[in-house]
């Protein structure tokens, strides 16, 4: 019951938001009929209700004013009504009067930006447990060996990394080399996007060339008070541009596959629901509540509520300006439906 009132509200403050404006444009209309019909009338889009005899911007929003090209019909049951309790019919003509713009569902491979920032550093942790295996392995301490590998693998120094050791610790550690480490943070709610071997653009912060690094551990405790994790990326550095404790810029790419994608600006937020007008035939636009997955830096991932191939208002926020005129109004108008 909860859900449907929600979808009704919405429908009435679609309907009524158009009705108010037309209202609105209608005592303008009348107010105007003493100017000759030869005068060139200008009008906000946004604000019908406003009208100049000359070009200019709307002083309520800043939006450019439009030429009248025609009269605005009278009749607004000739441009909206409500066609059910949770539809509304707009006619093509009043579409265009308040720019309602379209779009279609489609699956699309959808990529997300994780961008977060780092700091060059040279890890002498990591190179005094890469000794201490060392050295254990050259003496044939099998046990001290275990337990220096097993602190290489705690601090996610992976098996192969362990074999490419070859009797020496990785210089860079200690002082920069050909290569660089490179340690960003993430939130743990990114955690299910990371994966160890996947690259990441890495940029100095105050300006410079983009690397290409690698990441090759994730830490695996998160931290208590921010909700972070580091990672641990190796970035080729022959050039000697990265330095120690220099800040730089990280961003991840990741590709979730082919999802469906709905455009932000489709989306209402009640706070509770997510809404997204569906059209019908061009003219009927039906709230539908939808859920969302993913945000990406345009869209939005939908889990449900919409099909490949609906038809969405993608100018959803067009309801805006008329909602707010009507606060004051609807529950005068909603008892009077009652009533009817």
């Amino acid at each position: 019951m909860k859900h449907r009132n929600l979808i009704i509200i919405a429908a009435i403050i679609l309907a009524a938001g158009i009705g108010t404006a037309i209202w609105y444009e209608h005592n303008s209309h009348v107010e105007q009929n003493s100017v000759s019909e030869n005068q060139t009338i200008y009008y906000c889009p946004m604000h019908p209700n406003y009208t100049s005899d000359r070009p200019g911007e709307c002083p309520i929003c800043g939006m450019t004013l439009v030429k009248m090209e025609k009269e605005i019909p009278k009749h607004e049951n000739e441009e909206i009504k409500q066609s059910d309790n949770t539809s509304v019919t707009i006619s093509a003509d009043r579409q265009q009067l308040i720019r309602v713009k379209k779009a279609t569902i489609k699956m699309e491979t959808a990529t997300k930006t994780i961008r977060t920032v780092g700091k060059v550093a040279f890890d002498p942790e990591l190179a005094i447990a890469q000794r201490e295996y060392i050295e254990a392995m050259k003496v044939g301490d099998k046990t001290l060996a275990d337990a220096a590998r097993q602190r290489l693998m705690l601090m996610e120094f992976g098996e192969d990394q362990i074999k490419e050791l070859k009797g020496k610790v990785q210089q860079n550690l200690y002082l920069p080399g050909k290569t660089a480490w490179v340690y960003p943070i993430i939130y743990e709610y990114e955690l299910p996007n990371i994966v160890i071997g996947q690259p990441v653009a890495i940029t100095p912060s105050s300006g410079g060339k983009t690397k290409t690094g690698t990441i090759r551990a994730i830490d695996p405790v998160i931290d208590q008070t921010t909700r972070t994790v580091r990672l641990r990326i190796e970035v080729p550095n022959e050039d000697g541009e990265l330095k120690p404790n220099m800040f730089v810029n990280a961003n991840l790419e990741i590709n979730l596959g082919p999802k469906l994608l709905v455009p932000k600006d489709a989306v209402i937020d009640s706070g509770e629901r997510k809404i997204v007008f569906m059209i019908h035939n061009e003219t009927m636009f039906m709230p539908m509540e939808v859920k969302l997955g993913t945000e990406l830096t345009d869209n939005f991932v939908i889990e449900s509520g919409l099909s490949e191939g609906d038809e969405v208002a993608t100018s959803a926020n067009f309801l805006i300006d008329a909602e707010s005129k009507l606060k004051a109004s609807l529950g005068n108008m909603a008892g009077h439906r009652h009533g009817e």
